[in-house]
């Protein structure tokens, strides 16, 4: 019998507002591979608190440790959408109750890949940008697309979507993309870096790519979505790729502002090929000011969820995000 070859996890990671969606979106197109259409974001912590729940192998444990997953956010989304998973499937179905043996079990149930079959599922979770170790450790079949987009652009998106401080946005870029540079370096073939410019320039290129990436034949239904991918932004409720949505920077960002993210980020900037003028040394914010921004995030942040889900569920999804990857709040 021939082997199926990969079958995942197929992981898509990087920054929010980085094009992460309209991937996912694409990728699912082609008939072998399924993504689910929420982000987990919980993997790390559920690796942290492997301990705590002990065995769950024990039924008494693992309804326990079910009940406290439904306070997850991914967990919430999947059941609004009628693809919630019962206790007695997820736990039927797991080989093992490791975390990576929970966390494949279910993503295979949220995707429909069954587990022998020629299909890859996989995860689309920007937080996971600072976990490819961690990931690869649990998952050493794991491969990861890092999805990359012009700073100056992510930062725009980033006070358009949620008031972020742009100086603060342009940090973090910097050191979560020069993080997923770093640990995917070692990676080799596991790995491979996507400009978001590029996907959106020629998609059916930068398709055929990833599909050579993931040893699979390209499907021409990859290079059209049949449905919204984004909530958010320019191409917010779009059907279509939406091919002039890039270096937005250029006409709508101050030259003092872009200039202060060149000074940040122009490393990074030129190693992806973005075109930068700076040549500089890197002047990197204060410990205090980046505090500042953070707090400032965080509120904004924070009335951004009320508004779209009132103050309770506002509340309860913050409370959620936080939790399990600690850092969506800022």
């Amino acid at each position: 019998m021939n082997s199926p070859g990969f079958t995942g996890p197929l992981f898509i990671i990087g920054m929010p507002r980085s094009g992460t969606k309209l991937l996912r979106g694409l990728l699912n197109q082609h008939p072998r591979i399924g993504i689910p259409p929420s982000e987990t974001e919980f993997f790390p912590w559920l690796a942290s608190q492997r301990a705590r729940f002990g065995d769950l192998g024990q039924r008494e444990r693992f309804h326990r440790f079910y009940t406290e997953m439904q306070r997850i956010h991914y967990f919430q989304r999947m059941a609004e959408l009628g693809k919630g998973i019962t206790e007695t499937e997820w736990y039927g179905s797991c080989a093992d109750f490791t975390p990576a043996g929970l966390f494949s079990t279910l993503l295979r149930h949220d995707t429909g890949i069954a587990t022998g079959s020629s299909g890859i599922w996989g995860d689309k979770s920007p937080s996971y940008i600072g976990h490819v170790v961690l990931l690869k450790t649990h998952f050493p079949q794991a491969r990861f697309i890092h999805i990359v987009r012009d700073v100056r652009d992510y930062c725009l998106s980033m006070q358009k979507a949620w008031g972020k401080n742009m100086l603060r946005a342009a940090q973090r870029w910097s050191d979560s993309v020069g993080l997923a540079d770093s640990s995917g370096a070692p990676l080799g073939a596991d790995f491979m870096t996507v400009r978001y410019e590029d996907l959106l320039d020629d998609p059916e290129r930068e398709l055929r790519r990833i599909c050579g990436f993931l040893n699979i034949e390209f499907s021409a239904a990859m290079c059209e979505l049949t449905g919204s991918v984004e909530n958010l932004g320019a191409a917010r409720d779009s059907s279509r790729i939406k091919k002039g949505n890039k270096y937005k920077y250029v006409q709508d960002m101050d030259r003092d502002t872009r200039r202060r993210i060149e000074m940040i980020c122009a490393p990074l900037l030129q190693r992806y090929g973005y075109d930068c003028n700076y040549r500089g040394a890197v002047r990197r914010l204060g410990k205090l000011h980046m505090l500042a921004c953070q707090a400032a995030d965080a509120f904004n942040l924070f009335l951004f969820h009320i508004r779209e889900r009132g103050l309770y569920r506002g509340f309860l999804l913050v409370l959620s995000l936080y939790r399990t990857s600690g850092n969506r709040l800022s």
